[in-house]
């Protein structure tokens, strides 16, 4: 069968980029797999499809061996088969369990530090009567930061050094995110690599022979049955890391207190019962995902639809599209901390209703970190920020194709004095 994508959406387009959802539903009623002429790949986006093709053996992750290896290196992502498992066996003990648990505190002090000074600052304001109510972008001074802050301090990293692994977190980030082929872009982005390898490689060496309890340590001296991450393998983790676990967080944390201020009613619900956070992030995962595509490569012919998908050709799975299908979800476009068809008990697993972490054997090894500090960085904010509202007149602006989420949240407050 011969597919046309004339009247298909362009996910390439401005139209596509103000409102990616209005496409989404085109292509699932009409186009639920077709062939993208700007990015040479099959688009699918049902839910059902994109679950049973990344459950698929023979679907596999290769196309980042071309697409991010070059800017991060050989990771966990691309890996498959034996590799692949040895390396989750690895690394998943650090964020899980008591793995996890004994960086809790490292994520509850970074919180603290971020907030205070702008806590602070706004409730002198108040108290000096210089304004009515404490205000902040809350995307600038806390939603950008504080991923990456978290994850330099569980690494052992000195704080003197943050200006360059921000620097080098933005490069990667636009190198990957490079639509437009900007060879700026790719230079900086390998720059970034380059400066990355120069100061781990050491770094990494030293932390071999040491007895310290950070995650690089830890991964440097993990042996599961013989098995060890080599010095490059580390390397990459750690480029991996900061980049892809700073970029989903941070925009998950700005779009899910976008959408609370948007629904003001499950945002007092929150406030009254800060174990709903856990709930408001699951459903952020689902409706307004930091994470909107996830390549993969069939090593066999796929017939989906009557469409053919020939082995060795790029299928993008639109997993944000599958995450609002209404034959899985119902009234999906609703925004619902308290829905009953996105389970929150199993959210964080690679049982999850929705798509947010992916799904299948490549599901999120950092998701139960990613939870870990939303429920701790917003539960303290809450806390600490009573009477949360959008500033008057701000409009928040989603932005992004891969990853998707807002630059700045400007919101207002009464501080507690």
């Amino acid at each position: 069968m011969t597919v046309s994508t004339s009247e298909a959406p362009d996910i390439f387009s401005e139209a596509h980029a103000r409102d990616p959802h209005a496409s989404y539903r085109i292509l699932r009623d009409e186009f639920p797999v077709v062939f993208h002429e700007g990015s040479k790949s099959w688009l699918v986006s049902r839910h059902e499809d994109i679950v049973a093709l990344l459950k698929r053996k023979d679907v596999t992750s290769e196309i980042y061996s071309s697409s991010i290896a070059p800017v991060h290196g050989h990771t966990i992502i691309e890996m498959e088969g034996k590799e692949h498992s040895t390396h989750r066996r690895l690394l998943s003990p650090f964020f899980h369990r008591d793995g996890l648990d004994s960086f809790k505190p490292t994520i509850a002090r970074v919180a603290r530090e971020l907030a205070e000074p702008f806590l602070t600052r706004e409730a002198d304001a108040v108290r000096r009567g210089e304004k009515a109510r404490g205000e902040v972008d809350l995307a600038v001074e806390f939603f950008h930061q504080f991923p990456i802050s978290v994850i330099e301090q569980m690494l052992g990293l000195p704080k003197e050094r943050h200006a360059d692994f921000e620097r080098w977190y933005t490069a990667i980030m636009e190198y990957i995110d490079n639509l437009q082929g900007d060879p700026g872009r790719f230079e900086r982005g390998l720059q970034a690599k380059k400066e990355m390898t120069e100061y781990f490689l050491p770094l990494i060496a030293e932390r071999r022979q040491g007895d310290g309890d950070d995650l690089l340590t830890m991964m440097c001296q993990a042996d599961v049955d013989g098995d060890r991450l080599t010095d490059e393998e580390v390397r990459a983790f750690v480029s991996l890391m900061i980049t892809a676990g700073g970029e989903t967080t941070d925009r998950a944390q700005g779009n899910m207190f976008m959408r609370l201020l948007e629904h003001p009613d499950q945002l007092e619900a929150v406030y009254a019962d800060p174990s709903l956070v856990v709930d408001a992030f699951a459903e952020t995962l689902r409706h307004t995902p930091p994470v909107h595509v996830a390549a993969r490569t069939p090593q066999v012919d796929i017939e989906m639809h009557g469409v053919t998908i020939p082995a060795g050709d790029t299928i993008t799975c639109l997993v944000s599209a599958g995450s609002r299908d209404p034959r899985k979800f119902e009234d999906p476009d609703r925004f619902d901390i308290f829905r009953e068809d996105n389970n929150t008990e199993r959210a964080f697993s690679a049982a999850a209703d929705h798509l947010g972490f992916i799904n299948g054997r490549h599901f999120c090894v950092g998701a139960m970190l990613a939870k870990a500090e939303i429920e701790i960085g917003v539960t303290y904010l809450l806390a600490n920020m009573p009477g949360l509202r959008m500033a008057e007149g701000f409009v928040p602006v989603e932005s992004g194709l891969f990853t998707r989420g807002i630059d700045s949240l400007k919101v207002t407050y009464d501080p507690i004095i």
